[in-house]
């Protein structure tokens, strides 16, 4: 098994600091203390706004946080972020969110302040600040890929319901929105699905 084998074995959701990716690199295991500090979320709990200044950076511990940005006037939804990832690391780069978060199911996330995160991850200009540094500006200002990146429509409901054994409940709406259509379509996309007898209505 090789490193990276190793670092995808370890992005299910930690138990304690120690089994924890932040508490490993802070060294917990050796007694020292990590600079994130845990606290729980109730659902439907909102974290940050997009445009408002960037003051924190979480990690999700438990439970699933949604992504959205808006686009004229809808808030749609972009992406979800589980056990094991990182919101709001832009603000590493960037001075003001690019995303809407809040939590969509009961969570618990381990948060630092910008200015904390900065002493943290090193010196400004070794290799890898200047790494991390760049893939950070570069999703902050990624565009969403447009719908036909990802396949049909139908393709992408097959996919989503192939992997939903792990994705929280949400709502159709929200779905649609992350799958790049409409609800309408989500439904079509659905009935085609049962009616090939892929899924059970």
């Amino acid at each position: 098994v090789d490193d990276r084998d190793q670092f995808a074995a370890r992005r299910g959701p930690p138990a304690s600091c120690a089994s924890c990716p932040c508490g490993r690199a802070a060294g917990v295991t050796v007694g020292a203390r990590c600079p994130l500090t845990d606290r729980r979320h109730p659902p439907d709990d909102p974290l940050f706004v997009e445009g408002e200044p960037a003051h924190m950076v979480w990690f999700v511990k438990r439970g699933t946080v949604l992504l959205s940005r808006r686009c004229g006037s809808k808030e749609l939804a972009r992406s979800l972020r589980r056990a094991g990832e990182f919101i709001g690391t832009e603000a590493l780069v960037r001075a003001r969110y690019a995303d809407s978060a809040r939590t969509i199911e009961p969570a618990v996330l381990c948060g630092i302040a910008i200015d904390d995160l900065d002493r943290w991850v090193g010196p400004v200009g070794t290799p890898a600040r200047m790494m991390l540094e760049q893939t950070l500006l570069t999703s902050a200002t990624e565009l969403p890929r447009g719908a036909g990146a990802d396949g049909s429509a139908l393709q992408r409901v097959a996919r989503w319901v192939r992997d939903a054994a792990a994705a929280p409940r949400i709502s159709r709406a929200v779905l649609a929105s992350l799958l790049g259509m409409t609800p309408e379509t989500l439904s079509r996309a659905l009935g085609r699905l049962a009616a090939s007898g892929a899924i059970a209505v």
